[in-house]
């Protein structure tokens, strides 16, 4: 009795083993895979290294067959076309990789924004940026008078438009219309965003605490196997 009881034991200790290796194991290859993603990521793109989660158990079944079900990456600062970047956090899904360039088949990014990377002033009028419940507020001087403009930020294809939609004076929040056109008439305060590659579009913006939210989607995406750091040649995954 004591001898069946001591080899149920040690194979259940066996099984039990096996397991945890089996999964330390499948955590190693997430942790490697990651990490060889990041530099190409970085080399492709010519960003900081950013940080990679691989998503899903087991993983191992995933990179034998090339195919990784979601990826998650962040990268703190960056540049994109002139404007600085505090913050890009994209999800990938169906992402093919390999020796040749990777195949991505749905993306969702998040750009934040942070209000110091706005322009400071605008036809001759300085600006400082806020969050305002939900609105952008930007506070200046019109006709002498200190005013906040409250805007709800939207796109128009590849352009920032901030078109006041209240006009706050001396703590009174008013229609932006016709008041402003008695203070001299709004500043032009959009902009035109970086061109996104081939696949990748603008789809949302958004007034947060930290800064202006951009989302951008994108389907059946590649990543190039050379790249932003004179056409480095970029490996597989």
């Amino acid at each position: 009795m004591r001898k069946s009881i001591r080899r149920r034991l040690l194979a259940g200790t066996a099984v039990l083993f096996l397991v945890v290796a089996a999964v330390v194991a499948d955590r190693v290859t997430a942790w490697l895979v990651a990490g060889r993603l990041a530099d190409r990521v970085a080399c492709a793109t010519g960003v900081s290294r950013p940080s990679v989660e691989l998503s899903g158990f087991p993983v191992l079944p995933q990179v034998v067959g090339g195919r990784l079900d979601r990826i998650r990456v962040g990268v703190v600062g960056a540049r994109a076309g002139g404007l600085h970047v505090d913050r890009v956090d994209a999800e990938l899904r169906d992402v093919r990789t390999g020796d040749g360039p990777a195949r991505i088949g749905d993306a969702a990014v998040a750009v934040l924004v942070g209000y110091e990377a706005l322009p400071a002033e605008a036809a001759g009028r300085a600006l400082r940026y806020r969050y305002a419940g939900g609105l952008l507020g930007i506070d200046t001087q019109m006709a002498a008078v200190p005013v906040t403009l409250l805007v709800r930020p939207t796109l128009d294809g590849g352009r920032l438009n901030l078109t006041p939609i209240e006009v706050e004076v001396f703590g009174v929040r008013r229609p932006a219309g016709k008041l402003l056109d008695r203070l001299g008439g709004g500043p032009d305060l959009g902009r035109a965003l970086p061109a996104l590659p081939a696949d990748l579009s603008y789809r949302s913006v958004a007034a947060t605490a930290d800064g202006l939210l951009v989302r951008v989607e994108g389907h059946d995406l590649t990543l190039p196997a050379a790249g932003g750091r004179a056409g480095a040649r970029c490996g597989g995954a």
